[in-house]
């Protein structure tokens, strides 16, 4: 790779102070100030169902995506360093676990509120998309919530592991006592809210569609659900082809054009642009995650040429559309998706909040999830022809199912493995074609999901060990099973009235 064409970026603004935490969930009435009588108060209010905080610092620095540089490099806020050495979050402030918990709450709130409001009108036939489009939002917190501060689903265990509170309709008092439930009762509980609301929102339109559950949003969240149940492949293969067709190379995000952006502003915007065909659903959230690019704690060169987007894949290529990125002094390198977009809400002191905008749902994810179902559905060639597309956006050639295999099959001239190929602990006993198409699907994924999260979870799902190196000090490791790998519930919510069940450590 040339360096020459590496660009670099300045530094982050230093933190902001500390904000108070928003009033907890579980502990405050939901806001009444206008009754919702009409259509479109209904799709007012569900501007609202989207939850304004993703926990992409606490997923990326959790995961084998960092390593720590040493204590002569400037660290970032004491959350990523907590999430690094898998700690319980001590502060409830920007992007903790306590926000990502009110903000999911708060966003299935008012999505219990439409479904509400369109019940009492008695389901007018103009109001059963925004019905779609509330169920969804109903079942993505959840979801969000459950993937955060759960264990990942694995129907083995599912029965027997915390899963979180279901709130399926708008609170009517304060105190009330909920019950966490089984990780089997949630899953269950979301496949059912998105069942119902598929057909709801067929056709369904908006002014900017991205920014809400449009129809290929709503099928690309349901492939990644049913992914993630691993109950039936045949639904994952069949919701992705919705949402992207069979042949998906016109709607994949093509970088080739990112090389003229010379800012990470401007890539920023070029990459979460309405008008990018691979974004089916953007969600704007209030996080300091713009802010937290540091020296400390980075994505090293090693890692990055290893195991990211100048690492090799089939054909011992790398992928062309990442000779142009960024870094903190040659120590941290990264892909500007998440600068910091500033709304300034006081003109006069010029204050504000900090945002990033999150593609929580992609043409490109979604072709991951079907190649990763054609896998464990044992259809090797299919999965080579959706990696294939992968590939060929990128600038590298398609691979037959063999060649994909043998690539991650071969050991270095020190007859090491290759540096994408861990251990999977699920419970599973894969084939050896599937175990190596796994972890082509894992590696395109973690590349393609870099900043946004997407790897924590696919850890979480297969059961990856690994270590996280400490500065003059005895490395960590992550076990496959790791109690941590469920973020705790905020501390808020375990100390208020009806004792809910921590999560064991």
């Amino acid at each position: 790779m040339k360096t020459k064409n590496i660009l670099f970026a300045l530094g982050v603004a230093g933190l902001m102070g500390s904000m108070q935490s928003c009033d907890s969930f579980l502990d405050t009435m939901p806001d009444k100030r206008t009754e919702i009588n009409t259509p479109t108060k209904v799709r007012d209010i569900l501007l609202s169902a989207y939850p304004t905080l993703h926990p992409t610092i606490m997923f990326e620095f959790m995961s084998d995506n960092y390593a720590d540089n040493g204590d002569m490099y400037s660290s970032p806020m004491n959350l990523a360093i907590e999430s690094y050495m898998w700690k319980d979050a001590v502060e409830s402030d920007w992007d903790s676990p306590q926000e990502v918990w009110d903000a999911n709450y708060r966003a299935i709130a008012s999505a219990n509120q439409a479904l509400s409001a369109i019940e009492e009108m008695g389901t007018p036939a103009e109001c059963l998309p925004y019905k779609g489009e509330a169920l969804l939002c109903r079942a993505y917190g959840h979801f969000m919530l459950a993937n955060t501060f759960c264990m990942a689903y694995n129907e083995r265990t599912a029965a027997n592991e915390l899963g979180i509170p279901y709130i399926t309709a708008p609170e009517e008092s304060v105190g009330v006592v909920y019950e966490r439930g089984t990780l089997e009762d949630t899953y269950r509980k979301i496949n059912e809210d998105i069942e119902e609301a598929l057909p709801l929102v067929a056709g369904i339109t908006f002014n900017v569609p991205m920014y809400h559950f449009n129809e290929k949003a709503a099928y690309a969240f349901a492939a990644r659900f049913n992914l993630f149940y691993g109950k039936d492949y045949d639904k994952v293969i069949a919701y992705a082809t919705k949402a992207i067709g069979t042949d998906p190379t016109s709607v994949l995000r093509d970088l080739n054009g990112y090389d003229k952006f010379t800012t990470t502003k401007e890539w920023t915007y070029g990459y979460i642009s309405a008008d990018e065909p691979s974004n089916l659903l953007l969600i704007t959230n209030r996080s300091l995650y713009g802010r937290v690019g540091n020296q400390r704690y980075g994505i090293t060169n090693d890692i990055f040429r290893s195991q990211l987007a100048w690492s090799y894949f089939p054909g011992n290529k790398q992928l062309t559309v990442y000779n142009t990125v960024f870094h903190y002094n040659y120590m941290s390198y990264f892909i500007p998706k998440m600068t910091e977009i500033f709304e300034i809400t006081n003109q006069i002191a010029q204050t504000g909040q900090p945002h990033v905008v999150i593609p929580a749902f992609t043409t490109d994810e979604t072709l991951l999830c079907r190649a990763e179902a054609h896998v464990l559905k044992q259809e090797y060639e299919a999965a080579a022809t959706d990696l294939s597309y992968w590939y060929m956006k990128k600038g590298i050639s398609a691979c037959s199912a063999q060649q994909i295999i043998d690539f991650y099959k071969a050991t270095d001239s020190k007859g090491n493995p290759n540096a994408n190929v861990k251990e999977l602990h699920t419970g599973v006993t894969y084939t050896e074609e599937q175990t190596y198409l796994i972890h082509a699907v894992l590696h395109a994924r973690r590349v393609e999901g870099l900043h946004e999260g997407i790897r924590w979870m696919d850890i979480k799902r297969y059961g990856i060990s690994y270590q996280h190196n400490i500065y003059n000090g005895e490395p960590l490791t992550l076990l496959p099973d790791d109690p941590r790998k469920a973020i705790q519930i905020p501390q808020e919510v375990l100390f208020a009235p009806g004792d809910m069940t921590p999560n064991p450590r």
